[in-house]
């Protein structure tokens, strides 16, 4: 098949596209590298980005990618990442999308990046992601950009891509559990990480033990305030076992050489599951603290045990796991074994690669299509 991926956050699609293309699969990526993260596409759309600012910064990528058009048709599968990738305002990105669900045989949305629909259903049924939501609404309204929380246009506009793509497949829990009504609905798929080309080495501590942790540009969503505390109470307490390291704004690369040099990593306290970072961390032995709740193990079939020690949004209860830690300094180069062991086991990418081929397999063999995705 050939196939578009349109999109990426976090190097995602840069994963499923090398799944995919181990299939066999012709696949070309169009995205904007993910902002600083710099991450590789086919053709990036965002060579205007850095000459303007807000609103206008994605009406130049939308002008880019129509004067490319030619390379967003012909497919038999378009993949989107996400309802709103060139913007939360909808018609910035509503003329692209008609034209990629018109001039490709068949659409697929890919369930991993925030939405109204999403954000709404988890701030309304009180849980540990409401947290995670509230803290992007804050976020949002801080910068002045568009929030999702109670967005009726945004709302309106996902609930019609949901009903034109033919299928949607979510990453996590977070991202399925909102969107099981739609027909278009398919199962989770775990996400791909390329195990064979991520180094892993012993995870030994030298004088100290390292905790790092990544300050994203959603510090408020993903429990940074919490963490840093938990950093701040601790510092003193240890600082001749443990050294608290933190990073921001860092090109893809560098995030990942700082993350070698680490013992420990703390990624989000406020969800069910983990991502991309979490994964890279894991793969390369690396003792990981996030989100880990039972029902986003249940969702992804996880069945033995899942390495990540989990995280909730309280302080107290971030500085006993961090503790924990250290008084078993003793063990974390075991326990970095069992970290790429359950990467190579739940997430590689040779062999998720061969669950989307099934599911896109099937979907062209439905020449009735799930949803409805030509242009009334």
């Amino acid at each position: 098949m050939n196939i578009l991926l349109f999109g990426e956050f976090s190097g995602l699609f840069t994963n499923i596209k090398e799944a995919l293309m181990s299939c066999g699969h012709k696949v070309f990526l169009v995205s904007d590298g993910n902002g600083y993260k710099d991450l590789p596409a086919d053709f990036r759309y965002d060579a205007y980005k850095y000459n303007s600012k807000g609103r206008y910064k994605s009406i130049l990528c939308v002008l880019n990618l129509w004067r490319n058009k030619r390379l967003l048709r012909g497919y038999d599968i378009v993949f989107f990442q996400d309802p709103s990738i060139l913007s939360r305002r909808v018609w910035i990105n509503r003329p692209i999308y008609d034209y990629m669900l018109k001039h490709n045989k068949k659409s697929v949305l890919c369930g991993a990046g925030d939405t109204t629909i999403e954000s709404d259903y988890w701030y309304n049924t009180n849980t540990k992601v409401k947290h995670y939501i509230q803290g992007m609404y804050d976020a949002c309204i801080r910068r002045g950009s568009v929030p999702l929380l109670h967005n009726e246009k945004l709302r309106s506009w996902e609930n019609e891509l949901m009903n034109r793509v033919d299928a949607y497949i979510p990453i996590l829990y977070e991202y399925a559990e909102p969107f099981r009504q739609y027909k278009s609905f398919m199962r989770t798929i775990r996400i791909p990480i390329p195990v064979h080309k991520i180094p892993f080495s012993p995870n030994i501590v030298r004088d100290k033990i390292v905790f790092m942790h990544g300050i994203s540009t959603r510090p408020e969503a993903k429990g940074t305030p919490l963490i840093l505390q938990a950093f701040d109470r601790l510092k003193e307490k240890y600082s001749q076992e443990a050294e608290f390291v933190t990073a921001k704004g860092l090109p893809f690369k560098e995030y990942m050489a700082l993350v070698g040099r680490s013992n420990v990593i703390l990624d989000c306290t406020n969800g069910y599951s983990f991502a991309m970072n979490v994964l890279f961390s894991l793969a390369q032995g690396k003792v990981v603290m996030g989100a880990n709740e039972p029902k986003g193990n249940k969702e992804l079939g996880i069945e033995g045990v899942n390495p990540v020690i989990n995280l909730r949004p309280d302080v107290d209860q971030i500085c006993s796991q961090i503790e924990y830690v250290i008084h078993n300094k003793n063990k974390i180069e075991e326990w970095g074994q069992v970290s790429r062991k359950y990467v190579e086991d739940y997430h590689n990418a040779l062999l998720i690669g061969k669950e989307y081929d099934e599911c896109f397999k099937k979907l062209m063999d439905d020449n009735s299509g799930i949803g409805d995705n030509q242009i009334k």
